[in-house]
């Protein structure tokens, strides 16, 4: 999947991920119909915030939504307790305007959760060595893709809780019904993450 705006730690994802391509359309290219979409829509651009913060927390994710123009990012803070973890969240509109939430993950409910949440969440699994960035965050931030192609403004509201799970077994349906066994298989293990 093409992903454009996905920033971890110091890697960024942008563009055409190693050459591979999505289409939504027959013969078009996904990256290129977003930007379109968010365009005409008057957003052509979308800014990563929090990679420049010097609070002395660490970012573990940050993301860009080229369509709403929003940007995520999952902090650890100073005073993390690995025993008891709990995330600083920020979430940035268009304007720049800025949220900020702290998220307990012992307490996140994946069938009734927030962006923010599953963001923490799965930014939990991958820092604590349960998955790696593709098995936790991305698939989360790929089922918001979803949730946001479902939605007839072209982007889901971060704050929207959603049954993250319910989402998760549609697409390994979808997956499954095209015939993506490894596809399936790699959804598979991330619901067993959710179903916890």
């Amino acid at each position: 999947m093409n992903l454009n705006g996905i920033e971890t730690a110091g890697c960024r994802i942008t563009g055409n991920e190693a050459g591979r391509r999505e289409r939504n359309t027959p013969g078009g290219d996904f990256a290129k119909q977003a930007a379109q979409a968010a365009q005409a829509a008057g957003r052509a651009d979308a800014v990563l915030h929090g990679a420049d913060e010097d609070t002395g927390d660490t970012r573990i994710f940050s993301g860009a939504e080229l369509v709403s123009g929003s940007s995520i990012s999952v902090y650890k803070t100073r005073d993390f307790d690995p025993a008891d973890p709990v995330y600083k969240v920020k979430i940035w509109d268009r304007s720049g305007n800025v949220t900020e939430t702290m998220v307990d993950v012992s307490k996140v409910d994946t069938r009734n959760c927030d962006t923010a949440e599953m963001y923490a969440y799965t930014a939990h699994l991958k820092e604590s060595g349960k998955g790696n960035f593709e098995d936790t965050v991305l698939k989360a931030v790929a089922a918001k893709s979803v949730k946001n192609a479902e939605s007839r403004s072209g982007s889901w509201s971060h704050s929207e809780k959603m049954d993250w799970v319910k989402t998760v077994r549609d697409i390994m349906q979808s997956v499954y019904q095209y015939g993506d066994l490894k596809g399936y298989m790699e959804w598979k293990k991330f619901l067993g993450f959710l179903e916890k």
